[in-house]
């Protein structure tokens, strides 16, 4: 097996293959964290390791959504995938003395630690298609419902300060307009669950 590992930003994706473990060998790349680079960075993972898809165990940590496409799009193409507890990877990077952080580190840190758990891990596999659809429905809702209790809680403010009508107008027409999402999305929620779920 060959340990590649990956840590993902907003923009970048910095790849570290630990080419020999012993004498912490590496060879490194940086990409665009763009859905367009997906296939150079397979290339560059193929080509470069010399390996097939089977034989490369990629390590990378979650960072946000950042990381969630190119980890879909690895998986696709048949990649062992670790996805690294954030936590435990600290420990372990602790455990290694690591104490100068930079993307490149932390990728080649990524590596080592795939090197050191793929035996005692199980790979990476994505939940069905249907629960992350309703996850995607449910953060939404929660964002739309935030939303609305700051909406209420300025128009609850605005009673107790000299706020142009207008401002209160636009205030309620926003809790409406975010009532009717609100209530759109649940019934989208219930069909999701009665239809894709049961």
């Amino acid at each position: 097996m060959m340990f590649i590992g990956i840590d993902i930003s907003k923009k970048k994706i910095d790849l570290s293959w630990l080419r020999d473990q012993l004498t912490n060998k590496i060879k490194t790349k940086v990409f665009k964290n763009k859905r367009q680079d997906f296939l150079v960075i397979e290339k560059w993972l193929l080509n470069t390791t010399k390996s097939a898809v089977s034989g490369l165990v990629i390590t990378l940590e979650p960072t946000g959504v950042y990381h969630e496409a190119l980890m879909y799009f690895l998986h696709e193409q048949g990649f062992n995938i670790i996805l690294a507890n954030p936590g435990k990877a600290k420990k372990y990077a602790d455990a290694l003395n690591i104490i100068h952080k930079t993307d490149k580190s932390d990728a080649t840190m990524l590596a080592h630690y795939g090197c050191a758990k793929h035996a005692v891990v199980n790979y990476w596999q994505p939940e069905a298609l249907a629960i992350r659809e309703l996850k995607a429905l449910i953060r939404r809702l929660d964002a739309l419902e935030s939303n609305r209790q700051r909406e209420a809680n300025r128009l609850e403010a605005s009673e107790f300060s000299n706020v142009s009508a207008r401002v209160c107008q636009s205030i309620e027409v926003t809790i409406a307009f975010l009532d009717d999402e609100i209530k759109q999305l649940k019934s989208d929620i219930d069909n999701h669950i009665d239809n894709e779920l049961i």
